[in-house]
């Protein structure tokens, strides 16, 4: 048996297990930690977690891939004699006030980079091995950031030739954008892009920063409010601070070049963003956005002539933007990796050692991503008990009707069933579900969950009804079972399920599958037979700032606090007492 143990800790740390060469396992940090987007350390608690959801102990493990990203800095020399000595001089201080600094190890491969050094021989390997209870003979191997990205969209496009292009925020040596050929299982870097002040991650950071919002957090209330505004009032100034370059093969602005790029750049979108209404400022900075992207994308499938496109990278949770790419003319396929931010970078820093390791491993399409924790009858029975809420534990086919009547009757369930989802998305197993046709239930379930979104809530569809709904559902189709492209609703649907559709008649589907997803299928399904219409709106199953729920309990709280009606928790249905009818 082969087990490889996947580590991210950057921002959204996560961690995976491969078991000869399958997915066992994969869950992001803040999940387990309760804290959101945890990351920027070493994720000790996902470990954990992975490998109990695999059933594997700490000492069968063979292998560990990870990125060159925040780690304790005692698993590091430094590059010189002073350096090192400084180091140690830090960590003793810190130790007195029982503390721990974390290294960036990008900022040392930097620094090592241009004497064409690894990073290996600066890595404490045994000492950091003791440390996470691992053998000593553990494999351990350091990824490029950009790659793992290239590598999950790649392998799990199930594409046997294709383009793949990555873009985020910045990896490391400051790359931030890079386009790769995926032909027969191999992954070849064709171009990349390190510019400073030309990185389309930051520039939307940046204005979701200047616009009061929490950058890394909140992008997706800037694209919510994009469609309210008018794109053409501002569509020059923000073009100045984004642009493909000449050469269609990266990405600009005014401010490249300069020793102060970043900083000038931010400062003007800032100046910018103050000056105008942010509706406006939303409108033109997402059609400057998506143009320069799609540019670029336009670009590499020219270059390369393939006809399908693997992409992955945090700017790739821009829902609009992808809707935009699946509907180039040049394009057939478009497959978006589903945990799309850095938390999936240990899912593709892992692939790489299952390539090596199990040359002969399957490369599916993938068609669902539930590979966290699941939880017994027994511990959902506990969490109940212990919150003193009184439970009925009933047979599937009763569960689903149950569901479906309070549904129907417009309530709001938390749906806690099976394995929980890895990535930004609740995908029918930590959902809250409610029926898409009260226009108001925006502004009242969100009041009830402390949010202010300025996106409609998703629906669920079953998949065989999603293309009577939804205008080229066939061309979004590897992207629908991980809702991470928005669809253009047929009009004579807005009116029937005004919940899930936005001001600019899109809505971001999820196509549900009766063999990926059965129970959460046959709930849609149930709700169909009642009221006609194929789909429910899903939330993710949290509340406002708190991560996607993880454990019972706090699925428990959820419905103790009053944020749903009811709460189908494995096989027991629970409703608070007094709860709203």
């Amino acid at each position: 048996m082969s087990v490889i143990l996947g580590l991210a800790s950057s921002h959204d740390a996560s961690a995976c297990v491969f078991v000869d060469g399958r997915l066992a396992a994969a869950v992001s940090l803040e999940r387990v930690t309760r804290r959101k987007n945890d990351g920027c350390r070493l994720p000790l608690e996902a470990i954990r977690h992975a490998l109990e959801i695999a059933g594997i102990a700490h000492a069968r493990v063979d292998c560990m891939a990870t990125i060159h990203s925040f780690f304790p800095e005692k698993f590091f020399r430094r590059e010189s004699l002073a350096k090192e000595l400084e180091a140690r001089l830090v960590r003793a201080r810190r130790r007195r006030h029982g503390s721990e600094r974390q290294l960036n190890v990008n900022d040392l491969l930097k620094r090592i980079s241009p004497h064409g050094e690894d990073i290996l021989p600066y890595f404490r390997r045994a000492e950091f091995l003791a440390g996470l209870g691992l053998r000593p003979d553990v494999r351990v191997r350091f990824f490029d950031h950009h790659a793992t990205h290239a590598m999950a969209a790649a392998w799990y496009s199930g594409f046997d030739d294709c383009a793949v292009l990555t873009i985020d925020g910045v990896g490391e040596l400051n790359v931030f954008h890079t386009e790769s050929l995926w032909t027969g299982g191999r992954l070849e870097r064709t171009a990349a892009s390190d510019r400073l002040g030309a990185s389309p991650g930051e520039y939307y950071e940046a204005i979701t920063d200047a616009m009061g919002f929490i950058p890394l957090r909140h992008e997706g209330k800037v694209l919510g409010l994009a469609a309210h505004g008018d794109a053409s009032r501002l569509y020059a100034d923000f073009m100045r601070a984004l642009r493909p370059n000449a050469a269609k093969d990266g990405f600009d602005s005014d401010f490249t070049g300069r020793p102060d790029a970043y900083a000038a750049r931010e400062a003007y979108l800032e100046a910018l963003v103050r000056a105008h209404p942010r509706e406006h400022v939303a409108a033109a900075a997402q059609a400057v956005f998506e143009d320069a992207i799609v540019a670029v994308a336009r670009g590499l499938l020219a270059r390369t002539g393939r006809r399908a496109l693997a992409v992955n990278g945090g700017v790739f949770a821009n829902v609009k933007l992808n809707q935009r790419l699946a509907a180039l003319p040049e394009l057939d396929r478009l497959f978006v990796f589903p945990a799309m931010s850095d938390t999936g970078n240990s899912v593709g820093a892992a692939l790489f050692m299952v390539a090596e390791e199990s040359p002969g491993a399957p490369r599916p399409t993938l068609r669902s991503v539930y590979w966290g924790s699941g939880w017994g009858d027994e511990a959902c029975a506990n969490a109940l008990a212990a919150a003193g809420l009184a439970a009925e534990r009933l047979d599937e086919d009763v569960l689903v009707a149950r569901a479906a009547d309070a549904i129907h009757a417009g309530r709001v369930v938390g749906w806690f069933q099976g394995r929980m989802e890895f990535g930004p998305r609740a995908l029918g197993n930590r959902s809250m579900v409610a029926r898409p046709t009260d226009a108001d239930i925006n502004r009242t379930l969100n009041a009830r969950l402390a949010r202010t979104e300025f996106m409609p809530f998703a629906p669920s569809v079953l998949e065989e009804h999603a293309a009577a709904i939804f205008e080229h559902a066939e061309r979004s189709a590897d992207c629908l079972p991980f809702m991470t492209i928005t669809c253009d609703v047929k009009p004579e649907w807005r009116s029937r399920i005004p919940a899930v559709v936005h001001v600019d008649g899109t809505a971001r589907p999820q196509s549900v599958s009766r063999e990926t997803n059965p129970l959460y299928w046959k709930l849609i399904d149930a709700y169909r037979a009642r009221s006609g219409i194929p789909l429910v709106l899903n939330t993710s199953f949290n509340v406002h700032e708190e991560p996607i729920v993880c454990f019972p309990e706090n699925a428990v709280q959820a419905l103790s606090e009053d944020r749903i009606d009811c709460l189908a928790l494995g096989p027991y249905w629970a409703e608070r007492p007094g709860a709203r009818r």
